[in-house]
């Protein structure tokens, strides 16, 4: 992997790994700093700055437009979810959006059963994507964009890992949205928020469950990345919560493995949405992406894709069993045709 990604996964410093429960988390550091700077979503929102709605008044699935009136670029992490308008969705990829502009960015549907507007713009849902749907939907993305130049992904997809996941931890939901599964965890999934505090200058983590890798994530600037440490440690939690029963220590050794891995994953390079360059990396059993902009990297994020527990609601090809997709594809036969992807 000849490029700026690879050089920062080299000059990757882990610190001390904390476990808890079934989850271990190493914290990244890293020298590296970036000039200029970027806000967050949820700071853009809260700001005024940022607003992002639909495309039209009669909205469209896989699409929507941020509008950026601030002098600083926003960073949208993938698999940050966008509440209301028409329906609750999350982001595909990362995106830096610049200053005083206007970007249509790539989504996914997070909230099947609703299409009519609760408001007129988005919030910050406080959620990012569980790490099962989002690695999933990673991988799907990596694909169209190989095949199609495209940053659509498998939309079906994603609405049965949802709908899967609700259905493991009994979770219920009158539109079918991947939020209610996450307030349905909430106490469980703050648990592990307290466990994992975040360390000087962290800016990431690898994260170990019953003992293995499952991904890795960093952000630029350890200040944006405390803003995020909430956010990123819920979705990896949530794949905890699904394993759990499994067994397995975990190791600092496992998790420098984990990284030197990732630096020899096959690359590919495209035009990112807003500013920089979208990266994407397969092989060695991972499927990871980053944002590059001005020879910065910005955020990556690398997931092990061969891994999948033996839970009853996803084989080792990502997918539910029959039964889960039976029912996943009656519920998507059921939906009004506007609401396809």
């Amino acid at each position: 992997m000849e490029n700026i990604v690879g050089e920062v996964l080299r000059g990757v410093r882990l610190g001390k790994l904390v476990e808890f429960r079934n989850m271990a988390v190493v914290p990244i550091c890293h020298e590296s700093t970036i000039a200029g700077g970027y806000i967050t979503l949820k700071e853009g929102l809260e700001a005024g700055s940022l607003t992002i709605h639909e495309v039209s008044v009669h909205g469209s699935v896989p699409e929507l437009v941020a509008v950026n009136t601030g002098h600083l670029p926003v960073l949208i992490l993938d698999g940050e979810e966008l509440a209301g308008a028409k329906q609750n969705r999350a982001v595909n990829t990362t995106i830096l959006v610049p200053s005083l502009s206007k970007v249509n960015i790539p989504v996914s549907c997070t909230e099947q059963g609703r299409w009519s507007y609760s408001t007129k713009t988005f919030m910050d849902s406080d959620v990012v994507m569980s790490h099962r749907t989002r690695k999933n939907r990673s991988a799907s993305v990596t694909r169209n964009l190989v095949n199609e130049m495209s940053f659509c992904s498998d939309q079906g997809q994603v609405w049965e890992n949802i709908h899967s996941e609700a259905s493991f931890v009994n979770a219920s939901s009158a539109t079918g949205a991947m939020r209610d599964t996450f307030e349905h965890l909430r106490p469980r999934l703050e648990d592990y928020v307290n466990a994992f505090a975040v360390v000087e200058k962290q800016k990431g983590f690898v994260v170990l469950v019953n003992g293995k890798p499952v991904g890795m994530e960093m952000i630029s600037s350890h200040e944006k990345y405390a803003l995020l440490h909430a956010k990123l440690m819920r979705s990896y939690a949530t794949e905890a919560i699904y394993s759990e029963g499994e067994n397995g220590s975990s190791t600092a050794d496992e998790a420098r493995k984990f990284v030197k891995e990732a630096t020899l994953c096959r690359s590919e390079c495209y035009p990112s949405i807003g500013l920089g360059d979208d990266w994407r990396f397969t092989g060695n059993g991972m499927v990871g992406s980053a944002l590059v902009v001005n020879g910065s990297v910005l955020h990556y994020a690398f997931f092990r894709s061969e891994h999948s527990g033996t839970h009853r609601f996803e084989a080792s090809n990502g997918m539910m069993d029959p039964a889960g997709r039976r029912q996943s594809r009656f519920r998507r036969n059921t939906m009004d045709e506007g609401m396809s992807c």
